[in-house]
């Protein structure tokens, strides 16, 4: 049990981000107000201006970041809250002793549903349609429903779990590559990544929730694409590190994917000469299917206020990032 002088708390807001995910006095208060269990000697700043971080952070113990920060000129930090699901950018800029932990499970439910969107609009051919509208080309397509088609998950953590959910309700048949393997709930057969390959030749549809690390940085690269068979398409939500999308782009063009639905990009924003803006068969989103701005921000008080409660009791954290891992 955390007992002595106060905690050192810092807030660091991003000035660029939209006001429903800043973190205020009065929103911290009134979270505060309905834990009476974290009644606890602490001491808040709060800030917007980058250039103002390093002297008001200095003396913190904690810092919940609403931004990517620098943190290794914090001598006294020794946990980082980050409101991201995805802090590999974060990690080169952590002290070696602090814990990082991150956002992860508050995107699942609204995901998954994008998710299930784009697979449907993918097994339709909708891709397919707005580029033959485009044209002004009229080809009809007479497919069926999703049931019996099998749907390949890169990474199945919160994002990819909620999404297996709703997938396999519809009687799709789940498979999932993750970096250990082993079964999983709605899962109908998981894989490690090195056995990644086996997989890929029989999916009709490739999601990928999967963090940017080491082990996953250009993954899907041309080879890979190739196991994929015609009929495949393919749904990007995580990073789009994770793909040569250079290749993807190409295999859109020449027919040998049927579509593709992507919400994130190498470059964002993505400039205008950009190819992925002319490839054929494509969906694009500005990276928002994920994030629910009404609720987003509570959700991430949610688990940072969990976690200082447990932080001050002296129990393990929620959402603790492995650094070898990158999530």
């Amino acid at each position: 049990m955390r007992n002595g002088s106060a905690i050192r708390i810092h807030v660091e807001n991003d000035p660029a981000s939209a006001e429903a995910l800043k973190l205020t006095p009065e929103r911290l208060n009134d979270a505060l107000a309905a834990r009476p269990d974290l009644r606890v000697n602490t001491v808040f700043s709060f800030n917007d201006a980058p250039a103002r971080f390093a002297d008001l952070a200095r003396d913190a113990e904690i810092v919940f970041a609403g931004r990517k920060v620098n943190a290794l000129g914090l001598p006294n930090l020794k946990w980082l809250q980050s409101i991201s699901a995805g802090v590999e950018s974060m990690l080169p800029y952590l002290p070696p002793a602090a814990i990082l932990t991150n956002a992860s499970g508050v995107h699942g439910d609204k995901a998954a549903e994008f998710i299930l969107a784009s697979v449907l609009m993918l097994n339709f051919q909708i891709p397919r349609f707005v580029s033959d509208q485009q044209r002004q080309l009229w080809r009809p397509e007479f497919g069926g429903c999703l049931s019996g088609k099998v749907a390949t998950l890169l990474g199945a953590g919160a994002i990819g779990s909620a999404a297996a959910r709703l997938l396999r309700e519809r009687g799709m048949r789940i498979q999932a590559i993750t970096r250990s393997g082993g079964p999983r709930e709605h899962v109908d057969v998981s894989k490690t990544v090195d056995e990644k390959d086996s997989l890929l030749p029989q999916t009709d549809f490739l999601i990928a929730s999967a963090p940017l690390t080491p082990e996953t940085k250009g993954m899907i690269d041309r080879r890979r694409l190739d196991l994929l068979p015609p009929r495949a398409g393919v749904v990007i939500v995580g990073r789009a590190g994770v793909f040569d999308c250079g290749a993807l782009v190409d295999k859109l063009k020449d027919g040998t994917l049927s579509g593709a639905v992507l919400d994130v990009f190498p470059i964002e924003p993505l400039p205008q000469d950009h190819p992925i803006w002319t490839a054929p068969n494509l969906i694009m989103t500005p990276h928002c299917s994920v994030d629910d701005h009404s609720v987003y921000l509570d959700r991430c008080l949610d688990i940072f206020l969990d976690n200082l409660a447990r932080y001050v009791s002296g129990r393990p954290l929620r959402n603790v990032v492995d650094r070898a891992a990158g999530y």
